[in-house]
This record gives structure tokens, sequence and C-alpha cells, in this order.
């Protein structure tokens, strides 16, 4: 296992107090180099003058001499010149050693990037000047970090400098084997009262839970990761002051404890049993009025049978929270991924979050029904991320049932320590919807109370499976899909219409043929793109159905332009067919004014 050099007062190259070094003592080399440039050329005049007599070449040699001694002479003055500078800039422009301590000690204190600290950065302050090598060394706080992969010696080494301050104890899978991990956690848990955060990724066994689980009253920082999932074990948080800093996998809580107070960022992931109840979950986030970042994925209860001593509060779901909403006013990133109903719908619906610009997450149409304007916690929540998206598109999946709301370039929020972790602002929110009469309705009311207006394209996107002739194809195949053509009647502002993956879009070229009660159904619509939607030997059934919707959609408005009171649909500009419809399209000689007809790639 590879060490890190132990810092030694030996090894460094110290000068005086006034910060000067032998380099400032030393000729310029541009300096120098001008020197040596002149003396060549002043031989090489010399020689020129084959022809001066001798009674002219010897005030003329004088003369050169003379010159050749002011030139060292300016040289020499330029050298001290320099090195009075370099003392200036050292002793008088900046005189860091000069400032009071605390002042000086800021001043190096913002120079390191602490998350990513190591001892190398130390060595590289400790060389500038023995002040600052006296400063590095006797300060507690230049010794923050305790990690395995740093070896027995230099941890030892970093608890003699840092003897009563906080330390950030890292014991990573990467760090030597199983027994070294021990051996430092056991070293580790000595100092467990100062510990500020514990970062844990690697196997975890009982002997190392049990270190772990030191009381460690002053953390405010704690990341468990086990490698050895699913078995889920409880830590035990203990008295102590409020976290700020949450992440565990497999690992629950005392969700109740006060020490779950006043976060800054919580990440929760695959929780297989003990999962906190709606209120438990809504104490804790009341009580964090600053917390920033909220992650919560993959959580399940399976493993709860009728048997199990575990409370029904417990299991998330059936305990009901307050109905009101409640405000986390600093609340910049959210993410609900795979956690159950009850606890998703209730965050969901009952969060006011006006700063929150990347949500990722998604919810069932009916459960935010009905949708009350303008104070829905819901649309409110999302609002924000949608106005922070360069651009928003929507697209449903045939395949899972799902209508995905999402802004481009897509939100990102990586998988990390909070330290580290990177996130691009934005929306990717799923409706899961269900094959039922409701369907398009509950889809409709959802996204009608929503602002998107920079949602001007749609793609439907089919399950990939290869059309089937008509009169073979099961009643549920029959040029039919499960999108719920009325939700279109809510997206007004969509201007492209696309399909893929042989989506079968019959029966929304039908929808989007004749006016409703309430005008036609995309009336802005002027591109439509549309992969296979029939198999290949009924590309002439797929152009009638192509026509058909043109005649009855483009051809009342040429009837009815001159004389039509309500609000006519847009022209369609552009038509994508799949290439052999296009090119029965070309020879069957039909047309619609001002329409082109291009090939699908």
């Amino acid at each position: 296992m590879a060490k890190q050099p132990v810092l030694q007062e030996s090894n460094l190259d110290l000068a005086g107090e006034k910060g000067e070094t032998p380099k400032s003592h030393r000729v310029d080399p541009e300096v120098e180099a001008a020197v040596q440039t002149v003396s060549v050329l002043v031989k090489e005049r010399l020689s020129l003058e084959p022809s001066i007599t001798d009674g002219q070449l010897q005030p003329t040699i004088l003369a050169l001499e003379s010159v050749q001694d002011r030139i060292e002479s300016l040289q020499r003055e330029m050298t001290l010149r320099i090195a009075e500078l370099k003392r200036y800039k050292n002793n008088v422009e900046v005189p860091l050693h000069l400032l009071p301590p605390e002042i000086f000690l800021e001043i190096l204190s913002a120079s390191v990037d602490w998350p990513n600290w190591n001892v190398g950065v130390n060595h590289a302050l400790a060389q500038v000047c023995k002040h600052w090598w006296h400063a590095v060394t006797t300060v507690s706080w230049f010794w923050p970090e305790i990690d395995v992969v740093h070896g027995k010696e230099t941890t030892e080494m970093i608890l003699r400098r840092n003897q009563t301050g906080p330390l950030v104890v890292r014991c990573t899978a990467d760090g030597g084997g199983y027994a070294d991990r021990v051996e430092f956690m056991t070293l580790a848990a000595q100092h467990a009262s100062r510990w500020k955060s514990l970062i844990f990724k690697g196997r975890l066994t009982d002997e190392l839970f049990a270190l772990l689980e030191t009381p460690a009253p002053m953390m405010s920082e704690l990341f468990i990761y086990p490698y050895n999932g699913p078995d889920q074990r409880l830590f035990h948080l203990g008295d102590g002051a409020p976290l700020r800093h949450l992440d565990c996998d497999f690992c629950s809580l005392p969700w109740d404890s006060d020490r779950l107070s006043k976060l800054r960022s919580i990440q929760l992931r695959n929780l297989t049993c003990d999962l906190p109840s709606i209120p438990q979950l809504r104490g804790i986030l009341e009580a964090s009025p600053q917390l920033q970042w909220l992650l919560l994925a993959s959580w399940s209860d399976e493993s709860q049978t009728a048997g199990s001593p575990t409370t029904e509060a417990s299991k998330g779901k059936q305990v009901a929270g307050p109905q009101d909403p409640f405000h986390l006013p600093s609340l910049e990133t959210l993410v609900l991924q795979n956690i159950p109903r009850a606890i998703n719908n209730y965050l969901l619906t009952h969060i006011e979050a006006p700063s929150c610009t990347c949500i990722i997450a998604g919810i069932r149409p009916s459960s935010v029904l009905p949708l009350p304007t303008p104070h829905n916690a819901f649309v409110n929540l999302l609002a924000p991320a949608i106005k922070a998206a360069q651009e928003v598109t929507m697209a449903y999946e045939e395949a899972t049932g799902t209508f995905r709301i999402s802004s481009t370039p897509e939100p990102v929020v990586s998988n990390d320590w909070i330290h580290w972790v990177k996130r691009k602002p934005g929306i990717n929110f799923l409706f899961h919807t269900e094959r039922s009469p409701e369907a398009g309705s509950t889809l409709r009311q959802a996204l009608s109370g929503m602002n998107l207006s920079k949602a001007v394209s749609l793609n439907l996107i089919g399950d990939g499976t290869n059309p089937v002739p008509e009169p073979d194809a099961p009643p549920n195949q029959a040029n039919t899909s499960s999108f719920p053509v009325e939700a279109l009647q809510a997206l007004p502002q969509v201007r492209q219409l696309s399909t893929t993956r042989n989506f079968r879009v019959g029966e929304v070229l039908e929808y989007l043929s004749q006016e409703n009660g309430e005008g036609w159904t995309l009336p802005n619509l002027t591109t439509l793109s549309l992969s296979k939607w029939r198999p290949t030997t009924e590309a002439q059934a797929m152009l009638d159905e192509i026509i058909n919707f043109g005649v009855l959609r483009q051809g009342a408005l040429d009837e009815r332009e001159d004389d039509w009171g309500g609000e006519l649909p847009a022209r369609l500009e552009k038509l994508v067919l799949p290439p052999e419809v296009a090119e029965l399209f070309k020879r069957s000689g039909a047309t619609f004014e001002g329409m082109e007809v291009q090939k699908l790639r």
C-alpha cells in the first residue's frame, strides 16, 4: 500500500524571515544575455576594420572599451535594482508574514481546496518560507482529514498535528485491505468526539459497523455506502449536534432524532425496510428550512410482513400527513425515483419550493387532481424548473405508458457525495398513464394546469414491434395505440408532432382531422413527421390515411378560410413520411397548398 510522505522540517528549503531566496541575488538571465550579445558585436566590429591605421585604431579601441565598461556598469546597476524590486515585492507589496496572525491564517486557509485536501497541499504551503512552515505545522485546522489511504504513519502524524480540532474521517474500499480498514477505524474511533465528517465506502461488516457507530456528538456530515447490500442496517446516531449533510445507502436512521434537523442536503437510497412515515419525513424537512438538495431513490417495503416488528408508521405509506403545504425556500434540487407511491405523491403535492430549478420525478395524473388555481402546490413546484430550461420537449413512450416532460439539455444529478456532486438545472418529469377510459381526461387536466408554452414539440414513441396486417392484428393493436389522445387538447402550443419506433398513429390522425367541442386539436401544428405504422405492404393504406387527414384538416381550412368565424388550424408546412409512402404520395398527384413532402431518413 502506497504511503504519503511524512512532512519533515529538515526536507524544507527554508529562507530567512524576510522571505528572500537565493534566486533573488542571481543575475537576471535576460540582462546577462544582452551583455553577451553586445560583447560579441564589439568583437565583430573590431574584426571588420582592418583598413584603419594604427594611429586611428588606438582611439577606436579605447572608445569601444569605454562603451563596454559603461554596459557592465549598467548591468551591475540593473542587477541591484532587480534584487531591490524582488525584496520590495516580497516584503513590502505583499507583507503576509507581517499581518496579524488571525488574518494571515485566514488568507492561507482561503487558498486551500478543503474538499480535496491532501498532505501534498501542506507540503506546497510549508515550502514557501519559514514563517509559512511554522503556521502550517502548528495550526490544527491545516490537518483536517485522516484517510485510510494515507497509511498508518501519516495518519498518526496528522493526529499529532491536529490534537484538538475537528476531523474528517474517510475510509473507502481503495484504501488497502480489510485489516487496514479495521486498524484505521479503530484508531479513528479513539477520536470520535472530534469527528466532523464520516465517509465510508466499501464492504461493511459487523466489526466495521460497530466502529462507525461510535458516538460522535460533533459529527455534522454522514456518508455511508456499503458495497455488500442489500442487507440494511440501522445507524444509531446518538445525541449530538444536528447533521448538515446526510447521504446513506442501505442504512436507516432513527427518524425522530433531533439530529435530523437543520440539514442542507439529504440523499437516502436503497431502503428496504424501516422507512420513515410521511409525518416523520415531513418533520425532518420542515425542521430543515435551509435544505438545498433532496434525493430519495429506490425505496421499497416488500420485506415488511404482517409479523414484522416494524410499526405501521415506519412503513411510510399507511400514515397520512398534514394536508397543508410546507415551505422549503432554499431547495434547488429534487430527485424522487422509485419510492412508495404515497410518499412520492405527498411530497410532490405538498412541497413549496420557489427556488427549485432541477426536478427529476414522476407521478400518476390522477394523483394531482383536482388542480385549483392559482395556488396549486404541484404546479408551482414544477414551474421554476420549466422556466429555467432553455427548451422543453414532450414525449409519450408506449412501452412504459409514460408521458415525459423534459428540458434540453436534460437535468443531470451525479451520484456522489455532496461535496463533489454536480447538477444541471432542468426537468425530467414523468406522468404514468393507465389504459382506462379516464386516462385521456386525467392527463389532459394535469397538463392543462401547467405552463408548457416552451414545449412546442411532441414525440410519440412506439414499442418498436413491426406492424402486422390489419386482418391479423389483435383487437388492441388494430392501428391504435395506448396513447390517450384526449390529452392533445391540453397542448395547443405544439407546432411539431413526430412519431418513432413504429408508433401506431392512425387514431391520432383521425383525432386531428376533426373539430371537437372546443375547436381544432393542436391548432398550431405546422410539421408532421411519421414513422411506419403499418406493414410496408400496406403503404397505400398509410397514404389513404394521410390524404384523408389532409383533406379533412386542410380542406376545411380552404373551404372556411373566408367565412369561418371560429379559430382555424395553422397550415401544415412540412410532411415527413416513410419512403414508400412518400413515393406513392408524389405519384398520386395529391397536393396541399404550401406543404412540403419529404422522405423519412
